[in-house]
């Protein structure tokens, strides 16, 4: 190809850059379509499925541009520059990172037991085992190399009585007819799963991303998934209800129905100084200083769990304020 040819590839490149995003900073990280090496033939494309709902979470998260491999490959379709790679053509549009993935376990099953026409339960479970890698496109090496897995199952609520179709039974036999990640899919217990492997990856990669600028979100102008986010970013604060110093185990007033799940961080705050307007004195409010981390270990109750002090500045008493900046359903 001649050296003429490639500079006109990269012009297109460039104007397409222009057009795609109307903000300074551009796109920080792009995702791949995943290889799928699982055993799932149901209707959900996987491949396509999983990193895009990954991605959105990431953006939602971290309050990044993040690419889904679906609009990634309608930006390479449509730039004219069939000559570059994958990783050539999102280097030039500014990408910092590539997310590749691999899925070696996706499987959905469903148990029943007792009699189908007086009593029973009825549950069902996904277990969901995946690779995540992230290449930083400046050094062309991978950074990050984590396996995630999880599994979860409603515990056997779906009760059946005289041959009643039990919620998760409904559940279970619908889940195809349910687009995969849509604000409904979030509620059910494939979709809270999806979640926990989502939080897991966020936190450990949160050192990855943390140099990234943040900036407000922007869809690609060429987006091709025009249904909003399900995700919704929030604060969720609690505070510390009882410490045991001697084991460093603490127990705060958040739980199940704050989205928790084991292995989430919480950063624990102490009340500060009183601040107040230097040119009218007025008193504006108090600020709070960062003392510490904790980490969830067991989820009791709703509004109940069990954590250990991870980390701290100065000591963690009862009374101290936790919080965490989170991504959970709309």
């Amino acid at each position: 190809m001649s050296s003429r040819k490639k500079l006109q590839n990269i012009f297109c490149i460039s104007l397409s850059l222009l057009t795609l995003f109307s903000v300074s900073a551009f796109s920080q990280i792009a995702f791949s379509k995943f290889e799928n090496n699982s055993s799932y033939e149901g209707n959900w494309e996987l491949a396509y499925d999983v990193p895009n709902f990954i991605s959105s979470y990431v953006r939602e998260s971290f309050e990044l541009i993040s690419l889904s491999p679906k609009n990634l490959e309608y930006e390479i379709t449509h730039s004219k520059s069939d000559s570059l790679t994958i990783l050539e053509f999102i280097n030039q549009l500014g990408f910092k990172y590539f997310v590749t993935g691999k899925i070696s376990k996706f499987s959905i099953s469903r148990f029943t037991a007792g009699e189908p026409k007086l009593a029973g339960y009825e549950t069902y479970s996904n277990d969901i085992s995946l690779t995540l890698n992230i290449l930083d496109l400046s050094s062309n090496k991978i950074i990050f190399s984590e396996i995630f897995s999880n599994e979860i199952s409603d515990l056997g609520v779906g009760v059946t009585i005289f041959g009643r179709e039990s919620a998760s039974k409904r559940e279970f036999y619908n889940l195809d007819n349910i687009r995969f990640g849509s604000s409904e899919f979030v509620q059910t217990l494939v979709g809270k799963n999806m979640i926990v492997i989502c939080e897991s990856f966020t936190e450990k990669a949160k050192s990855v991303f943390s140099d990234l600028k943040q900036t407000k979100v922007q869809i690609p102008k060429n987006n091709t998934e025009d249904s909003p986010s399900p995700f919704v970013r929030k604060i969720i604060k609690g505070e510390i209800l009882l410490i045991d110093h001697e084991n460093k185990e603490v127990f705060i007033n958040l739980g199940s129905s704050d989205n928790l799940s084991v292995g989430t961080v919480l950063s624990v705050y102490a009340i500060g100084d009183s601040l107040f307007d230097p040119q009218t004195n007025i008193f504006l409010g108090i600020a709070d200083r960062k003392v510490g981390e904790i980490e969830i270990v067991e989820i009791r109750g709703e509004r109940f769990s069990l954590g250990i002090i991870r980390s701290e500045t100065e000591e963690v008493k009862k009374g101290n304020q936790v919080r965490k900046i989170s991504v959970l359903p709309r």
